[in-house]
């Protein structure tokens, strides 16, 4: 450890010569080097100069885990792959200093996370997250999260028993807040969790043919099929969500020719089309891809009699 030497009665002296202002200033960056940067209730370091709004750490049941963008179906507000399980939850919610961004925030905390070897299970940006109010309002019930829908972020990644989620807004006014979640599961849930990930068949799938045929989870698909001569299946193909008219003309391009390489592929493989059922879902698969690469997209197979 690094030792820290004052010069005490160096400083008397620059008292007792009345130079109030200068001393508290050795003063308060000796204090820095102690101390170190401030953390709050999650372990992690504060934004720098931010102000902590929001501190929890207590038991909670029903803490919603998201790994897929909010909508509303039906009237109800709700998350494909959603879980609600019982936990202890740490929260800090910051309040950015004047002249920082939402995506600032944003960045400050997944870096951190991904540098303590966090595995990302989802994560968007802007309007791929869908509405701002639904995050504010239906999962994190904080209303001060509810802010303009292109000007959102949200992480989450796990590690271990324990999930980490990080979502960045701006507000109306301008006001910018980062909220830093870490949720850890009760011993009973994890076998539900593990049970629940297990089931999810969505994976990604390069659009291109060499994807296809790469694909190791598409690979385990045609098994199955060749096994089980009875067995059907419904594949759901997974967009992120276009901001304009010409991107979902593209992107609705490259799914119909992602669905007829698939087809291709498949009979190829020995499996009729008869036995295949598509469906093209736009805006349901995260946004966190590069615009100048080619696209991906996620791939939901439902087995069906």
């Amino acid at each position: 450890m690094n030792k820290v030497i004052v010069d005490i009665p160096g400083l008397l002296k620059t008292l007792e010569s009345g130079s109030l202002t200068i001393a508290c200033k050795i003063i308060s960056t000796l204090l820095c080097l102690v101390i170190g940067p401030s953390t709050y209730a999650s372990g992690l370091p504060a934004y720098p100069n931010a102000r902590i709004e929001l501190a929890i750490d207590e038991n909670r049941q029903n803490h919603p885990i998201i790994t897929n963008r909010m909508k509303r179906v039906n009237g109800v507000v709700t998350s494909d792959g959603a879980q609600w399980l019982d936990g202890h939850l740490i929260r800090d919610l910051y309040f950015l200093p004047p002249g920082h961004s939402s995506n600032q925030g944003y960045e400050f905390y997944v870096s951190l996370l991904q540098g303590e070897g966090i595995e990302t299970l989802f994560e968007c940006r802007s309007f791929s997250c869908g509405a701002s109010n639904f995050w504010a309002n239906d999962v994190f019930d904080i209303s001060t999260l509810y802010g303009q829908d292109k000007e959102q972020a949200f992480y989450i990644g796990k590690k271990l028993n324990t999930f980490y989620t990080i979502y960045a807004v701006r507000r109306g006014n301008g006001r910018i807040y980062t909220l830093v979640d870490i949720f850890k599961p009760h011993d009973y849930e994890m076998e539900r969790t593990i049970e629940q990930d297990a089931g999810n068949n969505v994976f990604r799938l390069e659009s291109g043919k060499s994807g296809i045929e790469k694909s190791s989870d598409l690979a385990s698909f045609v098994t199955n099929m060749n096994i089980d001569s009875s067995m059907n299946a419904l594949l759901i193909i997974h967009s992120t969500v276009p901001e304009t008219l010409a991107e979902l003309d593209t992107w609705q391009n490259k799914m119909e020719v992602l669905q007829e390489n698939i087809v291709q592929h498949l009979n190829e493989q020995g499996i009729s089309e008869s036995r295949l059922r598509f469906n093209i879902s736009i805006g349901t698969e995260d946004n966190s891809l590069d615009p100048g690469t080619t696209p991906s997209f996620g791939l939901e197979i439902v087995p069906l009699n």
